[in-house]
């Protein structure tokens, strides 16, 4: 199945003064000519992690797109890449529910920082 929705990483900006704390905002475009409905969203990898899962009210009109931005703890060592990290939604609409599962690899530059970017997006139904 196609995912409902295309996600991008807009920005990754340091939380405030604790160490290894980062917002991170993406872009969530919706495919589908109706709107969908974003319920849930979850990062749950142990080296870029968000706080659980956290409940939505995110409404996407169709063709439009919308900010998303999280919460997320990640602290490597510069130069490190992480693997297999998951910006995972929970989303519905006309054509029913599916969970979102954005795959990213997460590159820390020189000062450690972690950059997120998007590999693949799939999806696949909860109904």
């Amino acid at each position: 199945m196609e995912p409902p929705v295309r996600i991008e990483v807009l920005e990754c900006r340091a939380e405030d003064d604790r160490a290894g704390r980062w917002r991170v905002s993406w872009l969530i475009r919706n495919d589908e000519p109706e709107p969908i409905e974003l319920h849930s969203a979850w990062i749950p990898h142990g080296r870029f992690r968000g706080d659980g899962r956290l409940p939505l009210a995110l409404r996407v009109t169709g063709h439009g797109s919308e900010r998303l931005e999280l919460a997320v703890v990640a602290a490597e060592p510069p130069e490190t890449v992480v693997r297999n990290a998951f910006l995972i939604l929970q989303v519905s609409g006309n054509r029913g529910a599916w969970r979102v599962f954005a795959r990213m690899r997460i590159e820390f530059d020189a000062q450690a920082r972690p950059r997120p970017v998007v590999e693949v997006v799939t999806s696949h139904s909860i109904q």
